[in-house]
């Protein structure tokens, strides 16, 4: 990725079978296919945490203009780096346009089942 408007539009989902967890404000993921675990810093886990809520990549720079005191080019050229990186070690995928609907109908149908 090396233009921030080219992916600002996209949606991405971590892909399956990663384990992760919050560990002082940064973040764990380990790629269980490898056994590696990669750390994020708590900038990093933020932004996990909004891709997650199934943000554009607009909307988590958006989010982060507000939160941190960040010029927006320094921002986008930052948020290039850590999508690249998560998409290169297989951490992150581009989500299909239903993924958020899915993610709420599952859940609901799991607080439902407990």
């Amino acid at each position: 990725m090396k233009n921030f408007a080219l992916f600002a539009s996209s949606v991405f989902r971590p892909t399956a079978g990663h384990v992760y967890t919050e560990l002082g404000g940064e973040l764990a993921i380990l790629n269980s296919e490898t056994g590696v675990y990669f750390g994020l810093d708590p900038v990093g886990a933020r932004v996990w945490g909004l891709i997650l809520e199934f943000r554009t990549v607009r909307e988590i720079r958006e989010v982060l203009l507000e939160e941190y005191e960040v010029t927006c080019p320094q921002l986008e050229a930052d948020l290039l780096t850590l999508f690249s990186d998560l998409l290169s070690k297989g951490l992150i995928e581009i989500a299909p346009p239903d993924a958020k609907e899915r993610a709420l109908a599952a859940a609901r149908s799991e607080s439902q089942g407990a």
